[in-house]
């Protein structure tokens, strides 16, 4: 009888236990991550799994301790919230599924913007792959840094005295030890340096791809959610470096082959100013030197500037294509003016040379102001100008067969049917914003960022501002050439007023753009022989040092810019 008694008995702990086993959905210790302040917890594992194994109704989930679902669940959801009694805090918390990985950076430090700080790494992928790191951290950017939600680097370090670095392939990308934690907190849907980024691989292939296979011509981004100090911080996008490695460039070996030169403001960067270089400086004129490490030396990229800036027409039609890589300068002009990137003519991209031997060719990077946005995240509907710099100001009149205009014409008009067709572009930011929508993002967005809106129209404002952007680039692109001796664009009389014309002397000019004008005045051979800031909205400028003839008028900032042709007639007493 008694056996009887203790079989009954162990048959319904059995029962019991099996019961509880298969209604507590089981986390492990690296599968979730908790903010206490912002009463969150975070898993990526998968929910496929969660509700094949645990398939009943789950009234309980163990994060390191037994916690009650406060209304049962039959089936887990990605991007639900859930909201789970955790008993150690005696409070409800939100809980999340998301098919994104997870990273978790902890430090004792203060991080800043320089030098890198110790700190440790883990990151759980969506495949529940674990990584665990010591990393040197600090934050990036320039006027981003005045933001809440901050942009980071790291750099793997082999152990805590950062020494030695440690090179990871991480969800895919290259394998590096340095790498980028993307805020994106001026992009009203964290979508668009994502997309751009994906946008200009598919429109430019490296000239030396067949040489370098591995090679990137620019870089790769995913997105990852983000704990510091177990703070939640969001939606964050980790993202390759373009640096040596990701390029393929040459190495150094006693003397220079690959370069890489980065633009950071503007200057010579822009091919509108060439000041003298010092190689003991790391930077010049709107350039940081990137590659080779072993050799500062800025001769190179100096005579390219001057080459462009101070060559004669002859000499700069004649020689540009031994210099440049052709259809890389019309890529990137195209890729630049589609997206409106009005931070990207001079600052925000990389020069970049393969070997001793090859031609320079652009890179871009930080492109979230565009598409109708610029770079504080300010809506900007303008889309009925051009975007350029002073290599691109001689390249508009280069009017030969295969030179730079007729090639832009041919690519542009062969992408609209393809890559850069309306509904293609936006297929891409609609699979990135559905992604996101899909796991909850937003929501946790807000979580995370008190100010943060998410204005669920904003994909239409990017398909409409797309749709005028494109009809008027189709005008543009397709316009006869005219060299610059024939070329008559007059200005926006809303924006812009020169006058008169014919003058004997001085020129005025009326504007409404109040920040950041130059106007600069060429020859009828396209050489610049006056140039000054304009600082008010009515200006006065004296031509008195000229000889009569024919000049062109530019004013331009970082978002406008407008070309008149002036007739200077001299009397002659």
């Amino acid at each position: 009888m008694l056996t009887r008694k203790i079989f009954v008995t162990l048959c319904l702990l059995f029962l019991i236990v099996t019961v509880n086993a298969n209604e507590t959905i089981q986390i492990n210790q690296n599968q979730y991550f908790i903010d206490l302040n912002k009463k969150l917890v975070l898993t990526n594992i998968g929910v496929e799994l969660v509700n094949s194994t645990w398939n009943g109704t789950k009234n309980h989930i163990y994060i390191g301790e037994a916690c009650e679902f406060l209304n049962p669940v039959t089936n887990i959801e990605i991007g639900v919230e859930y909201l789970i009694f955790i008993p150690s805090q005696n409070t409800n918390f939100s809980l999340f599924f998301t098919e994104l990985p997870i990273i978790s950076i902890n430090t004792d430090n203060t991080i800043v913007d320089e030098p890198n700080v110790l700190a440790n790494f883990k990151m759980i992928e969506t495949n529940q792959n674990y990584l665990e790191s010591y990393v040197g951290i600090q934050y990036r950017g320039a006027s981003s840094q005045s933001y809440p939600k901050k942009s980071m680097e790291i750099e793997f370090w082999t152990d805590n005295t950062g020494n030695t670095t440690q090179d990871y392939s991480l969800l895919g990308m290259v394998n590096d030890d340095d790498w980028n934690l993307q805020a994106m907190y001026n992009e009203p849907l964290r979508i668009r340096s994502k997309t751009n980024n994906d946008l200009w691989r598919m429109i430019n292939t490296l000239h030396y791809q067949n040489q370098e296979p591995e090679a990137i011509n620019g870089i790769r981004m995913k997105y990852v959610e983000l704990f510091v100090n177990n703070e939640y911080r969001g939606l964050y996008c980790l993202g390759e470096k373009v640096n040596r490695k990701q390029l393929k460039l040459k190495k150094h070996n006693g003397t220079i082959r690959g370069e890489l030169y980065k633009g950071v403001s503007w200057g010579a960067s822009t091919f509108k100013s060439i000041p003298p270089y010092d190689n003991n400086s790391l930077y010049w004129s709107g350039f940081e030197y990137k590659h080779p490490d072993e050799e500062t030396n800025w001769s190179n990229i100096y005579e390219l500037v001057d080459f462009v800036i101070n060559s004669s027409d002859n000499d700069f039609y004649n020689q540009y294509k031994e210099r440049f890589e052709l259809d890389n300068l019309v890529d990137y002009y195209i890729f630049l003016n589609l997206l409106r990137a009005t931070d990207n003519t001079g600052k925000n991209l990389y020069i970049a040379k393969y070997n001793t031997n090859s031609k320079y060719f652009y890179v871009p990077w930080d492109l979230d102001g565009t598409f109708g946005i610029i770079w504080n995240g300010t809506k900007d509907n303008t889309t009925n100008d051009i975007l350029t710099n002073g290599l691109y100001n001689r390249l508009k009149f280069e009017c030969s067969a295969g030179g730079f205009l007729e090639k832009l014409k041919n690519r542009w008009n062969d992408l609209r049917s393809s890559v850069i067709a309306h509904e293609s572009i936006m297929s891409l930011f609609s699979s990135n914003y559905n992604f996101l929508e899909r796991n909850g993002i937003y929501d946790r967005e807000k979580l995370a960022w008190t100010g943060y809106v998410h204005e669920s129209n904003s994909l239409d404002y990017i398909s409409s501002w797309l749709t005028n952007r494109l009809s008027y680039l189709d005008q543009k692109f397709n316009e006869e050439c005219n060299p610059l001796s024939s070329k008559n664009l007059t200005p926006n009389d809303n924006l812009i007023q020169i006058f008169p014309n014919p003058t004997d002397d001085l020129i005025y000019i009326n504007t409404e753009l109040s920040h950041g004008l130059i106007v600069s005045v060429y020859n009828n051979l396209g050489k610049l022989v006056l140039q000054e800031s304009l600082s008010q909205s009515s200006n006065k400028i004296s031509l008195k040092n000229l000889t009569s003839g024919i000049y062109f008028i530019q004013v331009k900032n970082d978002e406008h810019f407008e070309v008149q042709k002036i007739i200077l007639t001299k009397s002659s007493r």
